[in-house]
């Protein structure tokens, strides 16, 4: 049975060194109508975590021996018990499924997965409109697009108030711009490739009584039977992925030299291409000036003619709309 109070939503997400986009990250989902958002801590002597706690609306959970108590009560500690201390994914997962329960708990009917330098997107309409639109379907889980920000600069404190450059959504240029997407790739070395990262989009579940388990940081699905799922066409995720190069340094130096494999199953390469080796190593190497060269040749796009070109080519877009939101909801 579908939850009554089925348009409400929260947000769930794992982080480490945030800083000072943590403020940005929860104002501006605040504002634009989550219920609630569960913060997972990776790191529990994070100094954001006594921030986060005295937040309105947000539950600040520290990466301490009570949540790993908590997570061999669930059913996903079967699969990924055994490697939370090697794959931050695995925490994910676990803290995901654990979050699910306190959701659900606060008559919350929906629970959306993302990461803190992402943020939910919903152009032409509120996040309450967009979930109460759903109450009356069947649906269990939707899937959001991503688009992946471009930093035009190297210096970036706030990239949610500073960033609104974007490629667009992995599947259209696919689909209608592969030929200016070619033309492109010869002369801009930080659309190699087009995406960095992940183009699969991120994804809400709804918090019925048997919901489906997060089975990657992207999707959710019942371990046995069909699980109803749509894709929207109207809301989509933002992801501000290495905006700023101090945030790019930050990010690989914290991740350390892993695998090249995620859970020594799945080639990354494979999965999403070179770039995220390529930076572990050019981080690990611990040679500031070449990871700064690194960042300037493939990440940023520092010509504003260049920039503008590839807009009129369809490749890339600008928002403005999380900035203002932003900036609206800090000052009151």
């Amino acid at each position: 049975m579908v939850n009554t109070i089925s348009s409400t939503a929260a947000i769930v997400t794992t982080l480490r060194n945030a800083g000072a986009v943590l403020d940005s990250f929860v104002a501006y989902h605040r504002a634009i109508g989550f219920e609630h958002l569960f913060l997972f801590f990776d790191d529990p002597a994070d100094p954001d975590l006594p921030r986060a706690q005295a937040m309105p609306g947000v539950t600040a959970i520290p990466h301490d021996a009570g949540l790993r108590e908590t997570w061999r009560t669930l059913p996903g500690y079967r699969r990924f018990g055994q490697s939370v201390d090697g794959e931050v994914m695995s925490r994910q997962l676990l803290n995901v499924e654990h979050a699910m329960g306190l959701a659900r708990a606060r008559g919350i009917g929906w629970l959306l997965n993302i990461d803190a330098d992402e943020l939910f997107f919903a152009p032409n309409e509120g996040v309450g409109e967009h979930f109460a639109s759903l109450a009356g379907t069947s649906l269990e889980t939707v899937s959001y697009l991503n688009y992946e920000a471009v930093p035009e600069r190297e210096a970036i404190d706030d990239y949610f108030r500073e960033v609104d450059l974007f490629k667009l959504p992995f599947g259209p240029v696919q689909q209608h711009l592969a030929a200016p997407l070619a033309r492109a790739q010869q002369v801009t070395p930080q659309l190699k490739p087009f995406f960095h990262f992940y183009a699969n989009g991120k994804s809400a579940v709804r918090l019925t009584q048997q919901p489906p388990q997060p089975v990657s940081v992207h999707l959710f699905r019942h371990e046995a039977g069909a699980t109803r799922a749509a894709t929207s066409a109207r809301q989509f995720v933002l992801h501000y992925a290495c905006c700023g190069f101090e945030t790019f340094w930050t990010k690989y130096a914290t991740l350390g030299r892993f695998a090249d494999r995620w859970w020594n199953q799945y080639e990354i390469a494979a999965s999403i291409g070179t770039f995220h080796l390529e930076a572990r190593d050019v981080v690990t190497g611990g040679h500031r000036d070449e990871a700064l060269a690194f960042y300037r040749g493939r990440v940023a796009i520092a010509d504003a003619n260049r920039a503008e070109a590839l807009i009129r080519e369809g490749l890339l877009t600008r928002f403005d709309q999380p900035r203002r939101i932003i900036e609206q909801a800090r000052r009151m």
